[in-house]
């Protein structure tokens, strides 16, 4: 009678299984540690974290993928979608489970701890940096313009846009952010030598809608936000939701958070 009554407190949403192959997960990671943070801590992974979550990825079947590869991706189900030659719901209905690792800032520690593991397990992963951070080598340790030419070298890891200040744009003028978005590109261009999509991700995770049409009209081809969640077939290419890795997720904490922030997507209200 008792596991009856567990079973009834069981929401349907919560028995739901999206399969992997109908979203993709965007991953976001900050700073690296070889020293546990302790639970809870969504800015710092450690080290032996990020290398468990990577061998449980692959071990699961996920295939990890460029941001050029993600671009032609949605690029795809964007023009079946205006087409509308594809049913409509949010199913992407893909053949394979696809993740993207994506980092924020630029720390040395990206460098150091990150990359190494990016070339062991030869996965690709996508670095948005502070271009005025990286230059002046303000605030956390940043790894150098020259570093992060030697991580571009290596096929693995390519390098985006974050601004060239980390200011929000809650928090200045419109005008003055699309300026430091300008001045961000600016850098990469003149620092790297490496040729992709062109992609940012909004300092915070905040944009306005006039901001994200102005982005467009300047050549973007991925916009990246904070919000939960894993693309779905509705998901537009300049409002990409990500998943915050936090610390203390081993592997397996990974792969059921990946389900939670699927069910969210899928099923409204839902975590």
């Amino acid at each position: 009678m008792d596991s009856m009554k567990e079973q009834e407190q069981i929401s349907p949403a919560e028995e739901t299984v999206i399969p992997p192959t109908d979203y993709i997960p965007v991953l976001m990671y900050h700073h690296f540690a070889i020293r546990d943070m302790g639970e809870g801590n969504g800015v710092v992974t450690t080290q032996a974290e990020l290398r468990a979550q990577i061998a449980s990825l692959k071990e699961a079947g996920y295939e990890f993928i460029s941001l050029e590869t993600l671009d032609r991706l949605l690029q795809q189900m964007e023009k079946k979608r205006n087409q509308k030659t594809d049913n409509e719901g949010k199913s992407l209905g893909l053949g394979q489970k696809y993740v993207c690792i994506t980092i924020d800032d630029g720390y040395l520690s990206n460098y150091e701890l990150a990359f190494p593991l990016f070339k062991e397990y030869r996965v690709p992963a996508s670095i948005f940096v502070v271009t005025d951070s990286i230059t002046q080598q303000t605030g956390l340790k940043k790894f150098t313009w020259k570093q992060g030419q030697k991580m571009v070298d290596s096929g693995m890891v390519k390098l985006y846009n974050h601004t060239a200040n980390h200011i929000p744009i809650d928090m200045e003028i419109e005008e003055a952010f699309l300026l430091a978005v300008a001045q961000g590109e600016q850098a990469l261009q003149a620092h790297l030598r490496q040729e992709g999509c062109k992609a940012l991700a909004y300092p915070n995770g905040r944009f306005t809608l006039y901001a994200q049409k102005e982005l467009e009209k300047m050549g973007f081809d991925l916009l990246f936000t904070v919000e939960h969640g894993v693309i779905t077939k509705q998901t537009s290419r300049y409002e990409i939701p990500r998943i915050a890795v936090e610390s203390g997720w081993d592997g397996q904490a990974l792969l059921e958070h990946i389900e939670r922030a699927a069910r969210k997507s899928f099923v409204p209200g839902k975590r």
